[in-house]
């Protein structure tokens, strides 16, 4: 198994070939269900939604034997309008991964795109408003798994940096929320740096002209389901440690792998096709 990597292959295969816990987290986006192909050419067909399941389960199979005991797997998905019914695949993948694999559901996120642009729903006649939204599910092979606040925390707010000085006002009898959860807010909390970023990851994703974008339009390859890089970088900060081994096995433009790169972490890309693991190796190159 080599580190700083590119593959080109079918991951099922490749991961064969990688020693058992080896790994320590798995962070990737496989092709959506009928959004595109996943042998990498026009002649292949798309994974059909009520064959998705059964078409990942040993994918993830693999994931979960070459991951360490501490280690994790983060799945970013998004779901499909069907016959004007949202399709339940992305959920019974869910279920299956626990009940049949094995992996522990520790959370799941959403990552929240403030910039989705206007589609067929936004017009207000299927019923239903446009999806700003995916999901990023993570899972651990054991009951222990690596997990950093520190690094992904947020700014404080402003009301927050209230109480952080001891200005807030009223003990906990007079700050009871509609939640039943009440504060000390008459004292002066502890400052952890930031706070907790919550499940909600929001993330525009805006970037069309970047330079690795603009050389992708140059040769005429295209990779519509690139996500942007704070993305896996979130996760790769919270369920890593600097020089731990971060693995993409649906790699893409290898956006994962840029991320762990710039966090000095140790990392191997898998990808079928072989124009986008020539662009993706030039553009980790290029990161130095």
């Amino acid at each position: 198994m080599q580190t700083n990597y590119i593959y080109q292959g079918r991951c099922e295969n490749v991961l064969k070939g990688f020693p058992e816990k080896s790994i320590n987290l798995v962070v990737t986006s496989p092709p959506y269900a009928d959004q595109r192909s996943y042998l990498g050419n026009e002649d292949s067909s798309k994974i059909d939604p009520d064959k998705y399941v059964d078409w990942f389960l040993p994918i993830a199979m693999e994931i979960k034997r070459v991951l360490k005991d501490d280690g994790s797997f983060i799945l970013n998905i998004s779901d499909k309008v069907i016959d004007g019914i949202q399709n339940l695949y992305v959920f019974k993948l869910v279920i299956a991964l626990c009940e049949q694999c094995g992996f522990n559901l520790v959370r799941d996120y959403i990552w929240y795109n403030p910039a989705t642009a206007p589609n067929i729903f936004s017009t207000g006649k299927y019923g239903r408003t446009k999806k700003s939204h995916e999901y990023c599910f993570w899972f651990s092979v054991s009951d222990h798994w690596t997990f950093n606040l520190d690094p992904i925390r947020k700014p404080y707010s402003p009301d927050m940096k209230k109480y952080l000085e001891g200005k807030g006002k009223g003990n906990r009898d007079e700050n009871m929320r509609p939640s039943t959860h009440n504060f000390n807010c008459g004292v002066k909390w502890v400052d952890h740096g930031g706070s907790d970023p919550g499940s909600v990851i929001e993330i525009a994703n805006t970037s069309s002209n970047d330079t690795f974008t603009l050389k992708c339009k140059k040769k005429g390859i295209s990779h519509p389901a690139r996500f942007p890089v704070q993305l896996p970088e979130f996760f790769i900060l919270a369920g890593s440690n600097e020089n731990d081994i971060v693995l993409d096995p649906f790699s893409g433009s290898g956006t994962t792998c840029v991320a762990a790169k710039r966090n000095n972490r140790q990392w191997i890309g898998i990808e079928v096709s072989e124009e986008y693991c020539e662009m993706s190796r030039e553009r980790l190159n290029n990161e130095g």
